[in-house]
Parts: C-alpha cells; sequence; structure tokens
C-alpha cells in the first residue's frame, strides 16, 4: 500500500510525515496530543522546547509501560483460567 504525505505540527515546527492512510487519523491525533501538552508545558514556563519535549517523551514513554504491564498482567490472568478450565474438563479430572 502507498504511504500518503501529511502535514503535522510537533513544538511549532512542521513536519511532513509519510503514513499508512489507515494511521493517518492516530498520527495527526498524536500530535495534536503533543502540541497540546507543548503548549501546556510552555504556559507553565517548563523550560525551553527541547525540555519540554524530553517531557512529554518520558511521559508518554511511562504511561506506554504501565500499559503493557497492565496488558501482561491480564494475559496472565486469562492464561490461568484457560488452565483451571482445561484442568477441570480434562478427562480423568473428575
Amino acid at each position: 500500500m502507498e504511504e500518503l504525505p501529511i502535514h503535522v505540527k510537533i513544538a511549532d515546527r512542521p513536519y511532513k510525515l509519510y503514513v499508512e492512510p489507515e494511521s493517518e487519523s492516530i498520527v495527526r491525533e498524536a500530535a495534536r496530543l503533543i502540541q497540546e501538552e507543548y503548549h501546556k508545558l510552555q504556559k507553565a514556563k517548563i523550560g525551553d522546547a527541547q525540555e519540554a519535549l524530553a517531557q512529554i517523551a518520558f511521559s508518554c514513554l511511562i504511561t506506554k509501560l504501565r500499559g503493557d504491564r497492565q496488558i501482561q498482567g491480564f494475559r496472565q490472568e486469562v492464561f490461568d483460567k484457560l488452565a483451571q478450565v482445561d484442568k477441570t474438563l480434562s478427562p480423568g479430572s473428575v
């Protein structure tokens, strides 16, 4: 599939990106959220652009890692429950 050229702003700088058409909306949303957070940090006078972007990146990574761990916990719960069901339904377990 051919990639689509799009323009987004990050830290008030324009960037031309090439994305899969089905990814365009999520890429635009991500750029919008970064831009909003960047402006919040600027209004709070928290450092320069580099420091603001570093804080945004750090915050995003923490959120991702928390989500990854939560998903892993859910997966483990599902596998444990399936193992219990399998054990209960296996021949000779009654």
